[in-house]
């Protein structure tokens, strides 16, 4: 028995025509299902908790969905398995799920201005935030939008200082572009930023973008989708860490697994100890286990 989660109020129509798609391939089957909107859920923690062991939770949505889901189960045990079906814009953590297909993925927390908050993916400051933010706000959030608005920003956007303590060492930056903190290796909709990054790993991926020129800066953007601008170490630092503090020392926009937090300085990344254990629908399954 599955329960298939949705959003109906999602303005990506690629979300309505997979949710359609979905329900027909269970009445096709004749496997048992029953569809609930994700808005008629009061608290879904204890939705969860109320549900039989064996029930199956099939989550529809991209990253943010994803990110609420976390947010709002993070608390609980969950004894139910949760398959994905990728339906954003983006769907960056499920690129590297399918990639790399790992039992369980550590859940991170992400604090800022006296606030915290858990995600899966990735977390940033500074460019990064920037871009994220003009995407959300634009009317599409295709993968060519962020492109469009990646170059809009590195036209406009300034460096500035950074101190960033990762594990308890001081690391200072004059001209910082960036600062992404991430278990999965893709943002953006496909810019693999983190290529080292694990996601079965108990830490996660610091990379920082300084010192460049704008024209250079361009360059290496062209190569992060196939994961190469890591060789220009002179500008981009990376680091596996459990424990990061980043600083710019100017209002900011941070982003976490795409959401965006304007008008911050800070943020602290850690690790909690925490495991989800996501794995990737495949619509093969469904035959499986009516016939087991």
């Amino acid at each position: 028995m599955y329960i298939i989660l949705y959003n109906p109020l999602s303005k990506n129509k690629k979300a309505k025509r997979v949710t359609k798609k979905i329900v027909e391939l269970f009445k096709a089957n004749k496997a048992p299902f029953r569809l609930k909107s994700l808005l008629k859920i009061k608290d879904i923690e204890q939705y969860i908790k109320s549900r039989p062991k064996d029930i199956n939770f099939l989550l529809l949505g991209g990253d943010g969905t994803i990110n609420t889901f976390i947010n709002q189960t993070y608390s609980l045990h969950l004894e139910q398995k949760i398959y994905l079906i990728g339906v954003g814009s983006g769907n960056d953590f499920m690129r590297t799920l399918k990639q790399q297909k790992p039992k369980t993925q550590p859940v991170m927390r992400m604090k800022y201005d006296r606030k915290s908050r858990y995600f899966i993916n990735g977390s940033g400051l500074g460019m990064d935030g920037m871009i994220a933010h003009k995407v959300n706000q634009s009317k599409s959030k295709s993968q060519f939008n962020y492109f469009y608005h990646a170059i809009r920003t590195f036209i406009s956007f300034k460096p500035k200082y950074m101190e960033a303590v990762i594990d308890g060492e001081l690391h200072t930056f004059k001209k910082a572009y960036l600062i992404n903190v991430n278990s999965g290796q893709y943002i953006g909709g496909g810019m693999r930023l983190t290529p080292n990054a694990v996601l079965e790993e108990d830490e996660f991926e610091v990379l920082i973008v300084h010192r460049l020129s704008k024209i250079l800066l361009l360059l290496i953007f062209i190569s992060v989708y196939l994961g190469f601008h890591t060789k220009f170490k002179r500008y981009v630092f990376t680091k596996k860490a459990k424990h990061v503090k980043a600083t710019m020392f100017s209002s900011q926009i941070a982003q976490c697994d795409g959401e965006t937090l304007p008008g911050t300085r800070t943020i602290e990344v850690s690790t909690t100890g925490k495991k989800a254990a996501f794995k990737v629908f495949d619509k093969n399954q469904i035959q499986t286990e009516k016939n087991t």
